[in-house]
Formats: structure tokens, sequence, C-alpha cells
């Protein structure tokens, strides 16, 4: 039975065996889900990996609903979205421990069209920090397994998503294989994303915008000026729809430095800066992001 992916060794096709559920190409390359639960086809020699004590303090904030008005903007613009209405081979792009994925999908199971939509997708998260996708598959355990105590009918129940370790440069997926893609708080590199779109298919991106975490930002750039917003594009995508994103948090240092390391310029700050922010209390930080959605041409 054919699958989506393609081999990493010899980039063949993989077929899913329907006794073990394993894949195999016709090379005779093989591979199995490992018993925590997610695919690893190929790590990168040097994948960004957080420190445990960095991956709970984003999971706490992130668990704590801090970015809820940007998962409702997501739902919102994919219950608009034209997709189709037989399944949606849905990727979420360097997804971490997958929060966007669980809550994208419970948002949209929530109202009575994307209810529809949330049983239609078929959902892989993929990253290559594997400690990420290892806390991602036990968080999907333990939901399932509640399920199960809860006696929860089957069809009310949505289907698990699939986690894989891979390099992000060369994605194991065939060309033109999925409808939806996300990408947030990332930036569109290369031609991957592209390449495994289908024609039509929906790009969701989630950019930050001018104004997100200034008062942070102003920690490490005391000289920093406002720039105009930036909407990115790329020529081979449809600019379908642009929405912002704005709003304000009460957060402690804490709290602001687990922010600060969901951005790429974490590293710009050293330890002075870091026990200034950690020493500080925010009442009024700023969130902003742009969303687009863009259609593959």
């Amino acid at each position: 039975m054919k699958s989506i992916y393609l081999c990493p060794v010899c980039d063949q096709p993989l077929l899913i065996h329907e006794e073990s559920g394993g894949l195999h190409c016709s090379k005779k390359h093989h591979f199995d889900k490992s018993t925590n639960g997610y695919w690893i086809f190929s790590q990168a020699k040097k994948p960004q990996i957080d420190s445990r004590q960095v991956m709970r303090a984003k999971r706490f904030l992130l668990e704590s609903g801090i970015f809820m008005p940007v998962v409702e903007k997501l739902a919102a613009l994919l219950n608009a979205a034209e997709l189709n209405e037989g399944e949606v081979n849905y990727l979420d792009y360097d997804c971490g421990e997958g929060y966007y994925l669980r809550e994208l999908k419970a948002k949209l199971a929530q109202s009575g069209e994307g209810k529809s939509l949330a049983k239609r997708l078929n959902s892989y998260g993929i990253t290559e920090a594997e400690n990420a996708l290892f806390s991602a598959a036990k968080i999907q355990s333990e939901a399932r397994a509640k399920l199960t105590a809860d006696d929860m009918p089957d069809s009310d129940a949505e289907s698990d998503t699939t986690f894989i370790v891979s390099t992000l440069k060369k994605l194991p997926l065939a060309s033109e294989s999925l409808d939806l893609v996300t990408l947030i708080d990332k930036q569109l590199k290369g031609k991957e994303l592209i390449r495994v779109l289908k024609p039509g298919g929906l790009l969701v991106q989630v950019s930050p915008a001018p104004r997100h975490l200034w008062q942070l930002k102003e920690y490490i750039y005391p000289d920093m000026q406002e720039k105009s917003l930036n909407i990115p594009q790329s020529g081979e995508l449809e600019l379908l729809q642009t929405e912002r994103v704005s709003f304000k948090l009460a957060v402690d240092g804490n709290q602001a430095l687990a922010l600060l390391e969901m951005t790429p310029y974490a590293w710009r700050a050293n330890d002075k800066v870091r026990k200034q922010i950690a020493a500080a209390s925010f009442e009024a930080l700023e969130i902003d992001f742009v969303i687009t959605l863009s259609k593959k041409r």
C-alpha cells in the first residue's frame, strides 16, 4: 500500500507493509515506528535542541493558553478556506512538541464546520529535535488513554498525529502530497515546502510583526526603531489573505525568558540581559503576529 513518504536513503516511494505497519522501498530499506511513538527517518548532524528546563518552561507557557488568540485566528482561516472535501494531508513544519497541532485540531472540533475538517485531517508533525517529539508523542498517548478511560466513542475522537524526526532541509515526503502546511513563527526557506504542496495547496504562515515582544527586544537592541510590516511572499505562491493578531500579556520575568527562547535572537541576550529580564515584570508585553494564507500556483 502506498504512503506519502519517500525513503530518506534512496528517495524511492515508501510502501506500507499491511501486517506490520512498517515502511519499505523497492531497494529494501525498511523503517519501523519507534517504541516511543514516532518515525525516525533521518537526523540532522547538529539539531537545535532545547534543554529540559527550557522545554518545560516553553510547554508550561504555551499550555497556559497565552497564544490562544493565534490558534483561534488560524482555526477561523481554515474554516473559511477552500480545502477539498475528502481527506486533507496536513503538515506542521518544525512542530516542536506539537502544541499548535493539538490546539488547532481541538479548536476546529469545537465548531460545526470545523468539526468536519478536524475529522478529515491526516495530521503530520515534523522536526529535527527528537526530544521534542518524544514529549509530543507522550502527550498524545496520554490523551488517547484518557479518551479510552472515559469510554469516548471512536467517532468523536480525532485521529492521532503522525510525528516524524527528520532533517528539515530535505523532507521525506513525496512531491505534491500535502493539501495544507502551517509554518508557525518560522521563516520560509528553500523550496521543500513548495515541493511537497499540491497545486492549489495552502500554506499558512505565522510570522512576528514589528511590535512582537517589543519590550524584550529593547533589552537586546537599545537603539531599536520600529520597522514597517513585512508580508512574507514567494513567487510560487499566491497570497490570498493577511491577518494581524496583536494583544498584550502580563507576564513575570521567567515567563518572559521562556518567550525570548522562542525567538531567533535569543542567543544575543547575554547573562546580564537575562538577569535583568528575569528580575523584571511585564504588565503589557506586546504580542504581534501577521498571519498569511497563500495558495500554491
